[in-house]
């Protein structure tokens, strides 16, 4: 009767009970089929969840993950990595407190991190942003996120991982691939350079505005952020590389095009640069994250 009554309050109630007792493997994940930064199946994750070297990151709301989320997986709000930076809100934070999130969350450089999101593809974006500002390169999203996962019947459990806080190191290097607006005043008229704005078009003629001037920068071309994902009743993704390739080659004419994106906080121009870059393989994008709550709020600088 003892033994019944343990089964009765102890054994898992689900699938995903069985799956959230399990250990990390010492099997290191496996990188060979991957091109980071990048994405990944949920095949290869559900191959890949309880080996060693891997840190899946869910950026859903909290309410959401406590609900069910995927084994092991570490709730972090893309919105932690942001901050006033210059009197610019909502812009990255600096290497050094992004080191601090990863370090709390106990990542370390040669971990591979997958970010699940929801329908909200730049919020993964955002966060490979922070983490290529820190070097780390060995970073991916879970293609379709959370509600594919979720729709493809995948374990979830509700059990708060135990982390073991790490020291993420932050490195003298120089970050290339952020721009300011000084920068991408230069731009403006130079031949050859595009200065791509991914926001709504009604934004981008002015139509709205949600800053102290609506419009946008001299010269750029719009191509909304949106118009690179798909959706389907259960999810959404990345178009198909053959047609995000066709639609790109008529705006920028070479892989080594200079190029810079922006939006209004950079959160949805992380989204075009992450196409553009780690998708596309173009090698002259630039990322104007103050973006136009900058340039608007700046008079001396030109507006159409």
């Amino acid at each position: 009767k003892i033994n019944a009554w343990r089964t009765f309050f102890l054994a898992p109630v689900t699938s995903a009970g069985e799956t959230a007792s399990k250990a990390k493997s010492s099997t290191a994940v496996d990188l060979s089929s991957l091109t980071l930064p990048g994405l990944v199946e949920t095949d290869w994750l559900i191959t890949n969840l309880y080996k060693s070297g891997l840190k899946v990151i869910d950026l859903r709301a909290q309410p959401e993950y406590n609900s069910g989320h995927i084994p092991g997986s570490l709730s972090l709000n893309p919105e932690s990595l942001r901050g006033l930076i210059n009197g610019v809100p909502s812009s990255l934070l600096p290497a050094n407190m992004l080191a601090e999130h990863l370090s709390m969350m106990g990542i370390r450089p040669d971990d591979l991190v997958v970010l699940v999101c929801t329908d909200k593809l730049q919020d993964a974006t955002l966060v490979g942003m922070a983490c290529e500002r820190l070097g780390h390169s060995r970073y991916a999203i879970l293609s379709g996120g959370f509600p594919k996962w979720q729709a493809e019947k995948r374990p979830l459990d509700t059990i708060l991982p135990s982390v073991e806080p790490s020291r993420y190191p932050v490195s003298n290097r120089q970050e290339t691939f952020t721009v300011m607006a000084k920068e991408v005043l230069a731009s403006i008229g130079k031949p050859g350079a595009i200065i791509l704005d991914v926001r709504p078009a009604d934004y981008f003629t002015g139509k709205k505005r949600d800053e102290a001037r609506g419009g946008h920068i001299p010269g750029a071309i719009n191509r909304p952020f949106s118009e690179d994902v798909s959706k389907t009743d259960s999810y959404s993704a990345f178009k198909s590389l053959g047609e995000l390739a066709a639609v790109y080659a008529q705006i920028i004419p070479a892989k080594d095009t200079p190029v810079i994106v922006h939006c209004r906080t950079g959160h949805q121009a992380s989204q075009t640069y992450f196409v553009l870059v780690h998708l596309l393989g173009y090698t002259g994008v630039k990322w104007y994250d103050a973006g136009w709550t900058e340039w608007a709020a700046r008079p001396e600088l030109p507006v159409e």
